[in-house]
């Protein structure tokens, strides 16, 4: 069987050597999330996966084992906790804090458009000072002694800014960044409409740490297109992974591993629309095995899965009325057997691409 050939990527210097990688995603990107997307993924294939955005004010004050954001499944590595901060009384000792669990590095949000991130001066708020947004790079990396990267906008208004774009790379790239994530929409498009790949493919460039790009990915054919088409060194993939939590096995067949997931000796991932929609019902019962086992709380374990729910099923033919059952489950084993009854009464195959993504 014929398979993708990639062209070298710059990850490659840093020890990453699958340059697909799942994003960070407010109450998403939890331990039981990145353990659905591993029980899916091959060996050999060694992703990194990301925290939710985690505030450098509240970790230090909080306990690694209890707090729902910071727990990491027994033995977890190739995860990247993304910090939200500004301030090295707070970031310095949250690093030291988090490296004690072997992350693979950290991740400085300079992207999220939310209000709360924006009066803290975190988030995409960073791209307003660049200065400001250097000695944040300096001091994450004075605190680390992993690589550093950062995910940023498009712009930091209403519209791209292309020469705003380069000059405040380099200047992050000046301050030490080891790597970037590029996701190219303003600030004000916040996750609607297209991504503008061409901007990413612009700071990739420009600058000589490597740039993975952010948008608009759907499916695995999306992911492998765009690294080719903008010159990328990577490609995060974000909301999709909550529909197709075996995106990155379908990316490493194509790429020719052919070894499955620890488990799934023997079989070959989900393809056609009518596996992938029976594949999601067993999916989101393993995910929801996983929760129950990482959060005590039945009420985080409802609220979770419901959001996981809302994210990802709209990939489904039947995804409005999947989620609907979700919101009526009262307890965890409500939720279940509606899962179970849901694959037994339809037939949901899975959308290639949905809009208004």
């Amino acid at each position: 069987m014929s398979h993708v050939v990639l062209r070298p990527s710059r990850l490659s210097s840093l020890g990453i050597d699958f340059p697909f990688l799942i994003a960070p995603m407010v109450g998403l990107s939890h331990v039981s999330f990145r353990r659905l997307v591993r029980s899916y993924t091959p060996s050999s294939a060694r992703a990194l996966l990301f925290t939710e955005m985690l505030s450098t004010r509240k970790i230090p004050n909080e306990r690694l084992e209890t707090t729902n954001e910071l727990k990491t499944a027994p033995g977890e590595t190739h995860f990247v906790p993304q910090l939200l901060g500004n301030e090295e009384k707070y970031i310095a000792p949250s690093v030291a804090k988090l490296l004690t669990l072997n992350p693979f590095g950290f991740d400085i949000n300079m992207g999220c458009p939310v209000a709360h991130t924006l009066k803290h001066n975190w988030g995409v708020r960073l791209m307003g000072d660049t200065a400001y947004a250097a000695e944040v790079v300096r001091i994450c990396k004075r605190a680390s002694p992993l690589p550093v990267s950062v995910k940023l906008r498009g712009g930091n208004g209403e519209v791209e800014d292309l020469d705003f774009l380069l000059k405040f790379t380099e200047a992050l790239e000046s301050a030490g960044v080891d790597w970037l994530t590029v996701h190219p929409r303003p600030r004000a498009q916040r996750h609607k409409g297209d991504a503008n790949w061409e901007l990413v493919q612009a700071v990739r460039r420009a600058r000589s740490v490597p740039v993975v790009g952010n948008g608009n990915v759907q499916n695995a054919d999306d992911a492998l297109a765009t690294y080719e088409a903008f010159e990328s060194d990577g490609v995060m993939i974000a909301r999709a992974a909550t529909a197709r939590p075996w995106i990155l096995w379908q990316i490493a067949r194509r790429l020719g591993l052919f070894e499955a997931p620890p488990g799934r000796e023997g079989q070959r991932c989900p393809e056609t629309p009518e596996e992938e929609g029976r594949e999601y019902v067993q999916a989101c019962l393993k995910h929801l095995e996983f929760m129950q086992e990482d959060f005590p709380c039945e009420v985080d374990v409802l609220d979770k899965f419901r959001f996981f729910a809302a994210t990802g099923a709209r990939w489904f033919q039947f995804g409005h009325s999947f989620w609907k059952m979700t919101t009526k489950a009262k307890s965890v084993a409500q939720l279940r057997d509606g899962i179970v009854d849901f694959g037994e009464r339809c037939e949901n195959p899975m959308e290639k691409t949905v809009k208004h993504l």
